[in-house]
């Protein structure tokens, strides 16, 4: 008769327990918002990426993106060890739940946890009140106004598209600038810069991903694959994200201001261009009508700016759509909307433009 492992057993409850404990502390502190927003966000979470971009920026590439190799790697391997060691499955699961019980860890207390912050708007004063059809014409207006002066003057011509004349490393080079202007708005200093273009550029580009942050080493990583003209938006946005800003609308909302207040006028047109395509889309579910009418008014120049990604994303089409699996994770990390949260940054950029906010750059 086969003797039953107590000791197996013994460890299979203590996981058990460990992972309830985990889902508890995490639901508990999802519902503690202000709690995170003093004690993580404003003092613990700023020391940790400091520190975390601190190592990172002394190696010339990204070392996020072997730590996620590794990872996945390591993770697979296991798996199939799980499958082969069939006389052993208890210890081989015990391996995994160890392995996926200290990354789930490690991912809220390097950067999870901002995920449960109070909502930027609170700490700028910003109007959650939803905007009105009027005031998404008057700002999508504004931006058409400064895309189009923006292109004009640095293509030279309202049929040429702007070509960004900077390496890639310049732009990220460059970036920190932005948030230098508007640091004091938005109360948050970004020490140690650390952006880097991603070892996985051609991999992302199948899944439509134009940059991510790495939450395990704080690195901030763009896909250089992408056109270029949209890259001081992209690394803008991800140095939101290191910020600690965690929603997308959230980030795409800094973003935008970081590059439309940057010194540099590319950055300036990256940063309305992005934004034009955010309330374009927006206007096309108010008004399919009245955004062909708003298409119009654009300057061939950025039309065949817009045209440059429709291309990029049209090249790196993939059958399998990773939008659904990205889109439960954000809805698991309290952004109920999903990937539906990134065209949200209209509502803030209208409560900014239209000043329903106390205080303004």
């Amino acid at each position: 008769m086969k003797k039953i492992d107590f000791k197996n057993i013994n460890k299979f409850h203590k996981h058990l327990v460990f992972w309830t404990l985990t889902i508890l502390i995490i639901k508990i502190l999802g519902a503690l918002p202000h709690f995170i927003e003093i004690l993580y966000a404003r003092n613990l979470y700023p020391v940790i990426a400091v520190i975390n971009r601190w190592i990172a920026v002394r190696f010339p590439f990204s070392i996020g993106d072997l730590v996620y190799f590794w990872g996945i790697a390591y993770f697979l391997y296991q798996i199939l060890q799980l499958i082969i060691q069939i006389r052993h499955p208890k210890r081989q699961l015990l391996k995994i739940s160890t392995f996926l019980l200290k990354t789930v860890w490690i991912f809220y207390l390097s950067w999870g946890f901002n995920y449960f912050r109070e909502p930027l708007a609170k700490s700028l004063n910003l109007s959650t009140v939803q905007y009105t059809a009027e005031e998404l014409l008057e700002v999508t207006e504004s931006l058409i106004e400064r895309t189009n002066t923006l292109q004009l003057y640095l293509a030279g011509n309202d049929t040429l598209s702007v070509q960004i004349p900077y390496s890639i490393e310049n732009i990220l080079r460059k970036t920190p600038a932005g948030y230098r202007e508007i640091e004091n708005y938005i109360n948050v200093k970004y020490h140690v810069p650390c952006i880097k273009t991603s070892l996985f550029s051609k991999q992302i580009s199948y899944m439509s991903v134009s940059g991510y942050l790495n939450p395990f080493t704080g690195e901030a990583q763009v896909n250089k694959l992408y056109p270029k003209v949209f890259l001081p938006d992209i690394a803008s946005h991800e140095v939101a994200h290191q910020l600690g800003f965690t929603p997308e609308d959230e980030a795409n909302f800094l973003g935008y201001l970081a590059a439309t207040h940057h010194p540099d006028l590319y950055f300036n047109y990256s940063g309305n261009i992005n934004a034009l395509y955010y309330f374009l889309v927006e206007l096309r579910r108010y008004d399919k009508d009245v955004y062909r009418s708003y298409l119009k008014k654009l300057h061939k120049g950025v039309l065949k700016n817009f045209n440059e990604a429709r291309i990029f994303h049209q090249k790196y089409r993939f059958p399998v759509d990773f939008s659904t699996t990205y889109d439960s994770y954000l809805k698991l990390n309290n952004q109920q909307s999903g990937i539906r949260s990134y065209n949200e940054m209209v509502r803030l950029v209208i409560a900014y433009e239209l000043g329903k906010t106390p205080n303004k750059l």
